[in-house]
């Protein structure tokens, strides 16, 4: 038989509150509802962690769809030990940002991430704003990451010298070639 873990807080499934929270806060659920063809009060309702109706899968995929935002998404994964991103429409092609803009920024974010790790430590505690924050972030990365592994592979299984060429190029104060 199934036993649910609890958290420390007794909570038995700690992401997907939190990501309930999180989604209530971001969003006008009237407006949202409304968008997905529901009355207000009932999503209001599934979405209330003390009423005994819950989102159903098509309700989660409709509420991402209808706000672009994957909160309920990322919090109901987390819950499975599981993390999903967004892939890029794009027909398999690489993105325009040079690779080293990318790596860049996932590098930042990852300094961002470890410093508010430290002040969590010194602080002996986090404030949900901050566990959120950090939530997001994270959360973040772990797409630019994936994103930037689809552009490497996109990029360099084309033609690889021409691609590593033009991103040098891209990237580069080059006289005579840059302005």
């Amino acid at each position: 038989m199934f036993k649910p873990h609890l958290d420390k807080f007794g909570t038995e499934y700690p992401h997907w509150e939190s990501a309930l929270a999180r989604f209530k806060a971001a969003h006008n659920q009237s407006d949202v509802a409304r968008a997905m063809g529901i009355k207000p009060q009932l999503w209001i309702n599934k979405l209330a962690i003390e009423q005994t109706g819950e989102p159903t899968v098509k309700n989660v995929i409709d509420a991402a769809r209808v706000t672009g935002d994957h909160t309920l998404v990322h919090g109901l994964l987390l819950e499975l030990d599981m993390s999903g991103i967004q892939l890029p429409k794009s027909n398999h092609a690489a993105s325009q940002t040079p690779l080293t803009h990318q790596a860049l920024e996932i590098t930042a974010t990852a300094g961002e991430l470890a410093r508010h790790a430290i002040e969590a430590q010194q602080a002996g505690q986090v404030n949900r704003q901050a566990r959120d924050q950090a939530v997001n972030r994270a959360t973040a990365m772990i797409g630019a990451l994936a994103l930037f592994v689809h552009d490497v592979e996109a990029r360099f299984h084309a033609i690889p010298g021409i691609t590593v060429a033009m991103d040098t190029l891209a990237s580069s104060v080059v006289p005579g070639l840059t302005g």
